[in-house]
């Protein structure tokens, strides 16, 4: 029975399959993380992620010879080496030293290492030593409602209007105690990397808590 019932589903998995990407195509959505998605689906995920989130010259490597870098991209005037792991348990320190060696043989400014999961301990050590970005799978989720507010029928769906209500009170109290916002501000008093500073500032931005930054890098508060 079990194997008749499998033949069944198959069908009907193979419809829903090109449906979801036909959906995508068309309106722009990013659907949830799969978590049964290969190394190759997920760096084409986050691929995917990168480019509604403004990152321009998104380039896939190749998989032989890439120096572990997986995902070459630029954001804002600044090239970034990416490494993706699809992991089911925490990423330890061998993808930092990798992404570190990588980005180097690329001659980027930045590497990030971003994963469906979270970093060991001694992984997030080494990745503070070295400047290496880290985007947990919490942080990657967030990405990707944000890279939903630019599909077509966004104002329709109940998890952008869950992000746009929401502001981590932290922030909103630094903000209101100094008076504006700035990536300065974020990575002083918050102990975070200037790119996740950015991305707080443009997510602030977009829904308008904060005003567009000024020649100085300032931006005025607006709640």
């Amino acid at each position: 029975m079990k194997i008749i019932f499998k033949i069944i589903c198959v069908p009907f998995k193979v419809i829903g399959f090109i449906l979801k990407k036909l959906f995508g195509f068309i309106f722009g959505w990013i659907s949830e993380l799969d978590d049964g998605m290969s190394g190759e689906e997920f760096e084409q995920y986050v691929a995917e992620i990168l480019k509604y989130n403004d990152y321009t010259n998104v380039e896939l490597t190749k998989h032989t010879g890439d120096y572990g870098i997986d995902i070459l991209a630029d954001y804002q005037g600044y090239s970034y080496a990416i490494q993706c792991k699809m992991y089911h348990k925490p990423v330890g320190i061998a993808a930092i030293q990798q992404a570190y060696a990588g980005y180097i043989y690329y001659n980027c400014d930045y590497p990030i290492v971003v994963t469906n999961n979270r970093f060991t301990q001694a992984a997030i050590e080494l990745a503070d030593t070295n400047d290496v970005i880290l985007w947990e799978g919490t942080y990657l989720e967030k990405m990707r409602k944000r890279a939903n507010r630019h599909c077509l029928f966004h104002h329709n769906h109940d998890e952008v209007e869950e992000e746009i209500e929401d502001i981590d009170p932290d922030i909103k109290q630094l903000l209101k105690d100094n008076g504006f916002a700035s990536v300065d501000l974020l990575i002083s008093y918050m102990h975070i990397s200037e790119e996740e500073a950015k991305y707080i500032l443009d997510d602030l931005e977009f829904n308008g808590y904060i005003s567009c930054t000024d020649e100085h890098g300032i931006s005025e508060i607006t709640f």
